[in-house]
């Protein structure tokens, strides 16, 4: 399940880092068409570093907000813990990523 989440992650990070770093490198070589490779590729890893954060915390935030209304609910089949995700909860997917990168969830 944990292997699942950090696919999700890190292909969504992925996509979303090549779309803004070709934004960034157009931009800035309307500026400077000299510009540094370097300069990109810091670009491009801090990119990734912060929505790959972002992303995770923003998961974290739509987990705590969808237990609090009861959106999620425990239940115990068999002696397995699940947790299920209400079909009209806000941001429904980023919860379901917040359980699959915390597997320990399904305990609490």
């Amino acid at each position: 399940m944990l292997l699942r989440g950090m696919a999700k992650v890190i292909a969504i990070a992925f996509l979303a880092n090549q779309v803004l770093t070709s934004v960034f490198t157009l931009a800035a070589q309307q500026i400077d068409p000299e510009i540094s490779h370097q300069t990109i590729w810091l670009f491009s890893c801090m990119t990734c570093g912060l929505f790959t954060l972002w992303l995770q915390s923003d998961a974290r935030r739509a987990y705590g907000f969808a237990r609090e209304k009861g959106f999620v609910k425990s239940e115990d089949n068999a002696g397995q813990a699940a947790l299920q995700v209400a079909m009209d909860c806000p941001k429904r997917w980023l919860v379901i990523l917040h359980i699959e990168l915390n597997p320990i969830t399904l305990k609490a």
